[in-house]
């Protein structure tokens, strides 16, 4: 029974079938009216062996497909496998080699015997050693030492003959390259026109100084924040003294013998040097006061000079005239022998009024301007004064507004102070000095003035006592 209910099942579904290919093929059978049930069922049994022979197709094809993917599979479980048996073949190789590199590490240590600590300590002088030939001056023109001995320290394998040799070799170079002063091409970071990287010719001071042949501008050694040390034009070079004596260093002659300025440290002293304010930054420090000093020391040495040179010509004019004793406008001292030819006729008492009224004329003539001078040698070291105090103000609104962790931002309140207590005494004493010069020799023409004076009337008094 149950296969006779399939059958009927299954012809269930192909009258189903049929049916629905009748429906939708009615539209055309109601066009065509010559069209027989005969002819429709052949159309739906051809229309049944063409889906037919699609799905066998398909199938087919999924069939092959199939076909080549288990076949793809099996080669790929194939390269698999033979991918494993490799592994393990070198994993088994390299335990071999680790296996036969521990024995055969085994055996050098134990022949190596005392030429193993000997090694050991060689390859640690040499890394010791190579950070210093690598930073030094001499690196530059000796290249390659310090890639040798970096190679020698870090190698696991024995060193060889030429190995062996490089660090005494790199260490006499450099003792050699210590008492060396010479010249040589290096690649300097800043020594173009605008502070490009050029090569350019230098002159070297053992290991310790080196500038430029042309400008004659030192040069240091950069190592931090760069991955290989490389040589910079200062940024601030040091004037005077050592620009000068480098300088002649670079033009002497061969066999001449030159003082020359050495920087142990390579540089780090002559940059620190360089930092350092010139004189004309140093006045700058003193601020408006320390403009107003100078203005003041101005004003006091051209009027102490001024005294001074007009105090010496009248001294001089005043000599002569004591010998000749002329009488005439051109000095003060003829003047007075003016006032006694004038006064001449008169009594000694009247004589001798005569001749103080005519000095004490003269006295304002002479020590004209050196109270001037004596007020401003008095006023610069007060100005300096002022200026401290000012500086001093400055120093503690700086802590108060930032605290005292920063030295820098002191600084600037700190030169105040002292600059301008420094200008305010170099005001002071030479204009002091100035003071007592001019002073000293209003004194002396004073002085001749009064002797004169005085012998004037003392020959007035022989006389009257001669004639009496």
């Amino acid at each position: 029974m149950k296969p006779i209910k399939t059958t009927l099942q299954a012809f269930g579904a192909a009258a189903l079938v049929a049916g629905s290919a009748m429906t939708i093929a009615a539209p055309a059978v109601a066009q065509d009216g010559n069209v027989s049930l005969g002819d429709i069922l052949n159309r739906v049994q051809q229309d049944s062996q063409q889906m037919s022979a699609e799905d066998q197709r398909r199938l087919q094809e999924f069939r092959q497909q199939a076909a080549e993917q288990e076949r793809l599979m099996q080669e790929a479980r194939g390269e698999l496998n033979a991918a494993e048996s490799r592994g393990q073949a070198l994993s088994n190789e390299f335990e071999e080699n680790e296996r036969q590199i521990s024995q055969l590490s085994a055996e050098l240590e134990s022949q190596a015997g005392d030429f193993g600590e000997l090694l050991g300590q060689f390859r640690t002088a040499a890394g010791e050693n190579m950070p210093i030939i690598r930073e030094s001056l001499s690196n530059y023109e000796y290249s390659g030492r310090a890639e040798k001995l970096a190679e020698v320290s870090e190698a696991r394998s024995l060193p060889t003959r030429e190995d062996l040799d490089a660090l005494p070799k790199a260490m006499l170079q450099e003792m050699i390259a210590q008492s060396e002063v010479k010249t040589f091409n290096a690649e300097v970071a800043g020594a173009g026109s605008e502070g490009e990287v050029v090569e350019t010719e230098l002159m070297r001071v053992g290991v310790f100084t080196a500038a430029t042949t042309d400008d004659t501008r030192f040069v240091e050694v950069i190592t931090e924040g760069a991955d290989e040390p490389y040589l910079r034009v200062l940024k601030a070079q040091p004037g005077g003294n050592f620009q000068s004596a480098m300088s002649n260093l670079i033009s002497a002659q061969e066999g001449e013998v030159v003082i020359t300025p050495i920087d142990p440290t390579k540089g780090d002293l002559f940059a620190v040097q360089g930092e350092m304010p010139s004189l004309s930054e140093r006045i700058g420090q003193g601020g408006i006061v320390g403009a107003i000093i100078l203005v003041l020391l101005a004003i006091g040495a051209a009027f102490a000079l001024f005294k001074i040179v007009t105090l010496f010509l009248m001294g001089s004019a005043m000599r002569k005239t004591a010998k000749t004793r002329q009488a005439g406008t051109g000095n003060p001292l003829a003047r007075v022998f003016e006032a006694y030819e004038s006064n001449k006729a008169q009594d000694l008492e009247s004589l001798e009024l005569k001749l103080d009224e005519q000095i004490l004329r003269e006295t304002p003539k002479i020590e004209r301007f050196n109270d001037i001078v004596k007020v401003l040698a008095a006023v610069a070291p007060l100005m300096g004064l002022l200026g401290t105090v000012i500086g001093m103000i400055i120093t503690f609104t700086a802590i108060t507004n930032f605290g005292a962790g920063d030295p820098k931002l002191m600084a600037g309140g700190i030169s105040v102070a002292l600059m301008t207590t420094v200008l305010g005494l170099v005001a002071a004493i030479p204009l002091l000095l100035l003071h007592a010069v001019a002073a000293s020799l209003a004194r002396g023409n004073q002085q001749i003035l009064d002797e004169q004076a005085a012998g004037l009337v003392a020959e007035r008094a022989e006389s009257n006592k001669g004639t009496a």
